[in-house]
């Protein structure tokens, strides 16, 4: 084993080390306490009082809500309804669809099968799936370096959507149908570039241990994960959930979202309700012991809750198939879900031992899960440990002054997803333009900013001199933006071959109708999903947004991020 392997061997244990000593010591303490009958009902009032409301002041038609500590359920109730027709009121009992918490329990399912010896978490996938292969722009084999690690940290560099069966996709294919549909899709990034969130990368995790099993995907979710938790109402198919007559209805405000097959089966297929959400928290609340049996090893189960490839700096992000940050002096481990005319969010803090789940058929994903969700933990903890502590400061590094002509050099619009950030030059600094606000970074090396309000910003110029990326280092993780254009820079070459290209496309997201117009200007074709995109010819008929998502022309159609628009 070469020295380089073995330092890369050692930092990987760094954050299981950090995260199982922070338990300890947490515990250790003193600061934690059992939580009196006192406590409890002063909890059910608070929470029952802040849900009520939110629900009223976002207009939320359902929710279902559960709280728990590693013994007991200290709350599961439902509020408001099921469907507009208000005829039957939501309970505990509410089957909601948890679209993406899938993830957390796809995860779980395979950490127990890693446990038990049967994978192994940096075990190449094509080891399992050698038919597995993709397409990338620098032309080599990114197949061959994909790990379960990456796929379940979204490293692999997949597309959000798979080719056929996703969110703007109204056609209804199997699972196997879905799953192929990846071989010969475009990455956005090589395989650890950059974190790209995906449905892909978890249902092909699900997809080879369901193979290897020899069980349908839902079958083998259910026997590998749901009935060891004890989670009798709870199922990945969805057919068995509209059988289910306590189920709420998807919802878009007051309008109804017909019944729409949701093919991610393992990334987003989850059909739970507050219950059997109560029983998962209550899992990882004990740290994943049943019955004195350990499901999930204490290594693999703090890999999970630690942040993968981690930056300098860096305290929040994505671990494995779950987010992870600091909360008051300890860690929230969660993950949301929204899609289909739902949202759900279930968190929980190890440290102290409590945890909460929410669903609701709140389609048009208002704040009312995340308000919910910080409020309650929070009171929940305060009567847990004595008193908060504060989070930890940033460390920043001595500010420097930068010569002017070098910051415009870093100047210009930078993508991420749906998202666009400015920078401009101003008096000799650095500053961003966002939607609501102008902030001036302090510069602490010729790569490194800083907010005031502690923020990284970390440039890479790359070889060219010329801004390709920068990663924003924040409360709630790193997020990678990548530089989209200038308005001083050059014109385009404005090919005429474009103007076939250009127009406004229709499609579909969640069954809601959506467009996406694809126009040029400055002599570049832009797109004008998620902010003004520019998009780079590959080869004729293949172009990329400056954030990586492939856009493949064919006729009247475009597939942009393997979605489907067609042109008006």
């Amino acid at each position: 084993m070469s020295k380089i392997s073995l330092m890369q061997r050692a930092s990987s244990l760094i954050p299981v080390i950090i995260m199982l000593a922070t338990i300890q010591a947490f515990a250790q303490s003193g600061m934690v306490k059992d939580l009196t009958r006192k406590d409890q009902a002063q909890i059910i009032r608070e929470a029952d009082s802040v849900i009520t409301l939110k629900m009223r002041e976002y207009g939320v038609l359902g929710a279902s809500i559960v709280l728990v500590d590693a013994q007991y359920t200290i709350l599961a109730k439902g509020f408001g309804y099921t469907d507009p027709s208000k005829a039957k009121k939501v309970d505990e009992k509410t089957l909601f669809s948890m679209q993406s918490i899938s993830k957390t329990l796809t995860t779980t399912a395979f950490l127990m099968e890693a446990t038990s010896g049967s994978f192994g978490l940096d075990d190449k996938i094509r080891r399992y799936y050698p038919a597995l292969h993709v397409q990338s722009r620098t032309g080599s084999s990114q197949a061959d370096k994909m790990t379960f690690r990456h796929l379940l940290s979204h490293r692999a560099g997949f597309c959000h959507e798979a080719p056929l069966g996703n969110n703007y996709d109204t056609t209804k294919y199997t699972f196997e149908q879905h799953v192929q549909s990846f071989n010969g899709s475009w990455l956005r990034f090589d395989v650890n570039e950059f974190f790209s969130y995906s449905n892909m990368g978890h249902d092909l995790v699900g997809y080879v241990a369901a193979k290897r099993a020899n069980k349908p995907i839902d079958q083998y979710l259910k026997e590998s994960v749901l009935q060891p938790l004890a989670m009798t109402s709870s199922t990945y198919s969805q057919d068995e959930a509209y059988q289910f007559k306590n189920i709420a209805i998807g919802c878009y405000g007051n309008n109804v979202l017909q019944r729409t097959y949701i093919p991610n089966i393992a990334a987003g297929g989850l059909y739970s309700n507050a219950v059997d959400m109560g029983r998962y928290l209550q899992f990882q609340l004990n740290d994943c012991v049943i019955n004195g049996d350990t499901l999930v090893s204490g290594k693999l189960l703090a890999q999970m809750q630690s942040v993968q490839y981690k930056l300098d700096g860096q305290s929040s992000g994505y671990g494995l198939g779950v987010l992870v940050r600091p909360f008051y002096g300890a860690t929230m481990v969660f993950h949301p879900g929204d899609g289909y005319g739902y949202q759900a969010l279930h968190a929980w803090i190890p440290q102290a031992r409590i945890g909460i789940a929410i669903m609701t058929n709140d389609g048009l994903v208002s704040p009312f899960a995340s308000e919910v969700c910080e409020y309650i933990l929070k009171m929940m903890l305060l009567h847990n440990v004595d008193g908060l502590e504060k989070d930890p400061d940033v460390d920043l590094k001595a500010t420097i002054e930068l010569d002017p002509n070098y910051i415009r050099t870093l100047t210009g619009r930078y993508k991420s997803g749906r998202r666009v950030v400015s920078f401009v030059e101003m008096a000799g600094k650095l500053a961003v333009i966002s939607e609501i606000d102008t902030i001036k970074l302090n510069a602490h090396s010729q790569q490194e900013f800083s907010a005031p309000n502690g923020e990284k910003y970390l440039f890479d110029a790359g070889q060219t001199g010329k801004p390709r990326h920068f990663v924003n280092i924040n409360q709630y993780g790193a997020d990678f933006y990548i530089y989209n254009d200038s308005p001083t820079e050059k014109a385009g070459p404005g090919k005429a071959a474009w103007t076939d290209l250009t127009g406004t496309y229709s499609g579909f997201n969640n069954r809601q109708p959506q467009t996406v117009k694809i126009f040029l200007k400055n002599g570049y074709l832009y797109c004008s999903r998620g902010g003004e995109t520019k998009l780079t010819e590959f080869k004729p008929g293949v172009f990329f947004t400056s954030d990586g998502d492939p856009l493949i022309q064919k006729g009247n159609r475009i597939y942009l991020g393997n979605r489907i628009f067609t042109k008006q």
